[in-house]
């Protein structure tokens, strides 16, 4: 069970997250709005965002996350399906050390993990590219480096608004 600091850590990284994101994404002139409770629950979108002279698209944010530790969702917690296989167009994982967000289409990560991720259920240190569930969890996720998701033709980096 996650305690309750680690929760409100996370809670607060994620909001960190989001707010650099909104920044990022206003300094280039896109529009961002936030998607709604059950967008976010259901679709796994965290943002709408709009380039000028185009159609809204669907973000998921990804707050916190360290080149070589980048969890990817098949299964949520209660087994139901990961973010992984929402609805969002593209994931915008917040890395410090890259100074910004790497953007990648959701899509393309799937298929990639698909051909690329062993189905073999390993324990969390051997997770890279292979299948991890917590004990007593329904989820399922791989661990992935920031070498992967450069391998990915959609690969961009967003850079922080202050960089």
């Amino acid at each position: 069970m996650v305690s309750k600091e680690r929760r409100n850590y996370s809670r607060q990284q994620g909001d960190l997250a989001e707010k650099r994101f909104i920044e990022a994404c206003k300094a280039i002139a896109y529009e961002v709005k936030k998607a709604t409770a059950q967008e976010d629950i259901y679709s796994h979108i965290d943002y709408w965002v709009k380039r000028k002279d185009a159609d809204w698209y669907g973000v998921d944010v990804k707050g916190n996350r360290h080149p070589k530790t980048i969890w990817v969702e098949f299964k949520n917690v209660k087994g139901d399906e990961g973010w992984l296989n929402g609805l969002a167009e593209f994931i915008a994982f917040d890395i410090a050390e890259e100074g910004g967000f790497v953007v990648i289409r959701r899509q393309e990560l799937l298929e990639w993990c698909i051909e690329n991720v062993s189905a073999d259920f390993v324990t969390k240190d051997k997770a890279h590219r292979n299948l991890y569930q917590r004990e007593g969890r329904e989820d399922v996720l791989t661990k992935l480096h920031l070498e992967d998701l450069k391998e990915l033709k959609s690969y961009k980096l967003l850079r922080y608004a202050n960089s």
